[in-house]
């Protein structure tokens, strides 16, 4: 299959050397021909698409863009789609990507969302790699009348990166989304402001273990595609920071129960570890292989 890739970051040049290692012919354009340049030699793609028009010259035509980015591209690229060609995104919220292709995408093109669930705090296509999406899960995100064929041609090229996939519409995709992927990232973002933004941490990082590392790790990512994230799906990240603020109001009165003078049988002192275990316990199951 000719595959085209529009924007040669970590995601498009990661799928571009997976696609190329299951036999597709993966063409790739990038804003920045250096980028473009860099995604050949470190084989991501087969060959450079010096135009936009070119690119579009595909059997799929892959958009892979900052989330914002994706509707000023779909203008730019909405002339240039032949008919049947199937047009698909790797963007992490897919509500607003749905719309804007309905709105801009010609009729005869066949739209088909998709994200993998992979990625790391480095961005570019220095980091691409062709094992990103190996046993991870890709969501296909076909919109109200999708074409059969087309979702089945997305589902292969994810299922060739690797990759395990599901299938969900844009908002039950956006919901989903903004509890495992967007919260986290939010939570690690107000750590690093609560402690590493502190003016005192200079004075604590002689102290400072794997812990904080990890728990902030996600704060290290891309800051324009969280930007866009966080734009594109805000009702849906509120909605999670506001239930996350009231968890974290429910363990301060906890804490604040705790006896200022603690002995081994007092009643909220075991209350605090039975919580602590009921919690341990159901993130162990979660990451038991089943």
């Amino acid at each position: 299959m000719r595959i085209s890739i529009i924007g040669l970051g970590l995601i498009g040049g990661s799928a571009g050397m997976a696609w190329r290692a299951a036999g597709h012919h993966v063409v790739g354009w990038a804003r920045r021909q250096v980028t473009a340049h860099r995604a050949l030699e470190r084989g991501a793609i087969d060959e450079i698409a010096t135009t936009l028009e070119a690119a579009c010259a595909a059997e799929v035509v892959v958009l892979a863009p900052p989330v914002l980015a994706a509707r000023a591209l779909m203008a730019q690229v909405a002339p240039h789609l032949a008919p049947g060609t199937v047009v698909t995104d790797v963007a992490s919220t897919k509500a607003q990507v749905e719309a804007w292709a309905r709105e801009i995408l010609p009729a005869h093109v066949r739209f088909v969302g998709g994200h993998p669930m992979a990625g790391r705090e480095t961005a570019g296509i220095e980091h691409a790699d062709g094992a990103l999406f190996r046993d991870r899960s890709w969501v296909i995100v076909p919109p109200p009348g999708a074409d059969t064929e087309a979702v089945r041609a997305i589902t292969r090229l994810a299922n060739d990166t690797g990759a395990e996939t599901i299938q969900l519409n844009a908002d039950a995709h956006d919901r989903a989304v903004a509890a495992v992927s967007h919260l986290p990232f939010m939570a690690a973002i107000a750590l690093a402001r609560s402690v590493i933004s502190r003016p005192a941490f200079e004075r604590l990082v002689a102290v400072a273990g794997p812990g904080l590392r990890d728990m902030t790790r996600l704060a290290s990512g891309d800051a324009l595609m969280h930007r866009d994230i966080c734009a594109t799906n805000r009702d849906h990240i509120l909605r999670e920071l506001e239930r996350y603020a009231e968890e974290l109001a429910a363990l301060t009165e906890l804490i604040r129960r705790l006896p200022t003078d603690p002995a081994e049988n007092d009643a909220v002192l075991r209350e605090t570890e039975d919580e602590f275990a009921r919690l341990k316990a159901a993130r162990d199951r979660w990451l038991t292989p089943r």
